[in-house]
């Protein structure tokens, strides 16, 4: 469906290369203060004009007041007017500073506040604003351009903060070095050979109106690919671009904010847990009585364990006490209250020391040392032998089992 656009500086340059691309599927109206190149280039394109003088708002309302009247509506706005100056703020005259300000900053926000009405009854529509790469860096003695542009950048991301509810949609537009007549009319000559054809830029405006209705551009920069920062500029110009992003250009509704406060650990400490933090002595106290308690459970169990050892004690460390003492030299010493047997008594000695010895190599074999006495059940007749003070009476008390058993 065509759409109804009107155009702010569509008699020259840039505003006519677009009014040329969207005139054939739409209705193009364009704006400008000269009336007579107005009517020669809306002829040429054929498409609708309308004269006002962007310094005055009841110029600009009434221009818009007639193109609502005759068109019903207004669908697309597209602020592209603009003037150029540079050199030093000294050097500036104070009227040409005047009028670029008016121009490109004034005039582009006095014309959208008169179109908005209009698009806001619709609960629709689309605002390009033209603006440059200019609006993004800074150059050396551009600063009165410069500041003209700026100032739409910022304009154009609040108007997108604005509108957004309203269905209205706000794109800006960076251009890069553009080959028109803007430098002629300010009598600066410049280097347009690596410039961007203003067709390029009408072809990206034609595709920005007729996106999806749900989708849109916030902001666009377009250049010509060999173009660099300083062929923009004068020969002895120095650029100072600062790299800076538009999205970084929307004020900043929240500000971080230092509380240190949160950081700080809670007064009431945890029980049980010591804290070691600089400065958090006055919270010692509190931990240690949870510390007393700790040990108080072990103490009470201490008893419990030393009743148990108290049965082992008969059971492993007695059996090895009881070995040593048949192996000790004391044995020897029992004949010696037997006085009467001076010579015989020093012989069995060697035999009982033998004794521990057999045991130890017959322990598995106990069966059968039994087995052989119980034949020799006459032998018990030996033992009157003793009482004849015979000496060999003492050989058959080692092989006596009960004896035997006893050592066991």
């Amino acid at each position: 469906m065509p759409k109804v656009v009107l155009i702010s500086g569509g008699s020259d340059g840039l505003g006519k290369a677009i009014a040329q691309k969207l005139s054939p599927d739409n209705q193009v109206v364009i704006l400008a203060h000269n009336l007579t190149k107005l009517k020669a280039t809306a002829e040429e394109l054929g498409c609708d004009y309308v004269e006002a003088e962007l310094t005055d708002f009841n110029s600009i309302q009434s221009a818009v007041d007639q193109v609502i009247a005759k068109h019903q509506k207004i669908d697309v706005l597209v602020n592209n007017a603009g003037t150029w100056v540079d050199g030093g703020l000294e050097e500036n005259d104070p009227e040409k500073i005047k009028e670029v300000i008016d121009v490109n900053t004034t005039g582009t926000i006095l014309l959208t506040k008169a179109v908005l009405p209009s698009l806001k009854s619709q609960k629709s529509g689309l605002i390009i604003n033209i603006i440059s790469q200019d609006g993004l860096c800074a150059k050396k003695n551009r600063s009165v351009y410069h500041a003209s542009k700026w100032a739409i950048t910022g304009f154009t991301k609040c108007l997108q903060e604005d509108l957004s509810q309203e269905n209205i949609k706000v794109t800006g537009v960076y251009p890069g070095l553009l080959n028109t007549s803007l430098f002629q009319k300010s009598g600066v000559q410049r280097d347009l050979s690596n410039s961007l054809d203003p067709a390029e830029v009408a072809s990206l405006i034609d595709y920005v109106i007729n996106l999806n209705p749900n989708t849109y551009l916030p902001d666009v920069g377009i250049k010509n690919i060999l173009n660099t920062s300083n062929s923009m500029d004068n020969t002895s110009s120095p650029v100072i671009d600062l790299n800076i992003d538009p999205n970084m250009i929307t004020p900043q509704e929240e500000s971080p904010q230092f509380t240190p406060s949160p950081a700080v650990p809670p007064t009431t400490p945890t029980p049980g847990i010591i804290d070691i933090t600089p400065g958090a002595d006055s919270q010692a106290p509190t931990p240690a009585p949870t510390e007393t308690q700790i040990p108080e459970t072990p103490v009470t169990d201490i008893p419990a364990p030393s009743e148990a050892p108290a049965s082992p004690e008969p059971e492993m460390p007695s059996i090895p006490d009881a070995l040593p003492q048949p192996e000790t030299p004391e044995l020897p010493d029992l004949p010696a209250p037997s006085e009467n047997t001076p010579s015989e008594n020093v012989t069995p000695a060697p035999t009982e020391t033998q004794i521990p010895e057999t045991p130890v190599t017959d322990m598995p074999a106990p069966s059968e040392a039994p087995a052989s006495p119980s034949p020799s059940t006459p032998a018990a007749s030996a033992i009157p032998a003793p009482e004849a003070s015979d000496s060999p009476a003492v050989n058959p008390l080692v092989e006596d089992p009960d004896l035997v058993n006893l050592i066991k």
